[in-house]
């Protein structure tokens, strides 16, 4: 070792500072590669012309453009996202790509948005006990449930008297299930995200196979997929209004049209993009979003399944 590098090891003072002195700096030149800036933006690697010490407020400013989007393109691209439908995937397409959010961001944003929201919303439902028996109010609708841990008994007695491992293992775990009724349901929240992340490539193959005539590359697709889905999460927000007053009177009645409104606008949605993004007739756009519905519930269900298999296998 290099007395030079031994005085650096026993003194770490001496080690040359990582961010080098104002007065050593170069103006008009990019902090990151070292080439000549001529905008606000290096040429040679994209780097804003930063400040390399900034203030407070410059840092909340740029912490809050990189994370949030607070730089103007989330609104437009929302605008454009919900006002024309399909739109902002032809525009993604065509090269038009710096003035909106880029598509895997916007999905992930509107997801966040959505399932943060579901989070902090009050339950819908009311636990109402009467004696041993449990009802339920969900949005004004009383569910008289079974008795207090009858199921979940008469599933332990099926599990010892049956002969197949695989039967008493299955019947243990729904008993477990339904002893631990919340612990599951806050399982299956956990993991609802990763499945409907699962499913965006699913569905843009299922969309490849629709329209296999049109030659497109996958990754088209894909960008067409991450859209719908990221519209998808807008809508379904308007399903977490009701839980804003659970107990109302007209609670149910709320519920359902919240549903009615955010699947019938997820409905009109899909058929409008697909006719813009691969052209058609509006029967054939309709046509094919019925399949691509159909195909995508069954994708859902099987998705849905599977989650819950894997919460019971790893959790219960």
């Amino acid at each position: 070792m290099t007395d030079q590098a031994t005085q650096l090891v026993d003194d770490p003072a001496a080690a040359p500072s990582l961010v080098p002195p104002p007065e050593v700096r170069a103006p008009g030149r990019c902090l990151n590669c070292d080439s000549p800036l001529v905008h606000q933006y290096c040429a040679a690697c994209g780097q804003a012309a930063s400040d390399p010490d900034p203030t407070l407020r410059e840092f909340v400013r740029e912490l809050a453009a990189e994370f949030f989007l607070w730089d103007g393109k989330l609104f437009t691209t929302l605008r454009l996202l919900v006002t024309k439908p399909g739109e902002l995937t032809r525009e993604y397409l065509t090269g038009h790509r710096v003035r909106h959010i880029a598509p895997l961001k916007l999905y992930l944003t509107c997801s966040v948005v959505f399932f943060l929201l579901r989070a902090i919303a009050p339950e819908p439902a009311v636990v109402v006990r009467t004696g041993s028996a449990i009802k339920t109010q969900i949005g004004g609708v009383v569910v008289q449930e079974d008795q207090e841990g009858q199921a979940a008994r008469a599933l332990d007695s099926l599990a010892k008297a049956s002969a197949s491992p695989i039967t008493r293992m299955a019947t243990g775990r729904l008993g477990n299930v339904l002893r631990h009724q919340k612990e599951f349901a806050d399982a299956m929240r956990a993991n609802t995200p990763r499945m409907m992340f699962v499913l965006v490539p699913l569905f843009a193959g299922l969309i490849a196979l629709v329209y296999r005539s049109r030659r497109m590359h996958y990754p088209k697709h894909l960008t067409f997929a991450l859209h719908a889905h990221a519209f998808l999460f807008l809508a379904l927000t308007l399903t977490l209004v009701p839980r804003i007053a659970p107990t109302s009177p007209v609670g149910g009645a709320l519920s359902a049209a919240a549903v009615a409104v955010s699947f019938g606008a997820i409905a009109v949605h899909l058929v409008l993009a697909i006719r813009r993004v691969y052209g058609g007739s509006l029967g054939g756009a309709v046509a094919r979003s019925a399949v691509l519905a159909a195909a995508y519930f069954v994708c859902f269900t099987v998705a849905l399944l599977t989650t819950v298999a894997i919460v019971l296998a790893l959790e219960f």
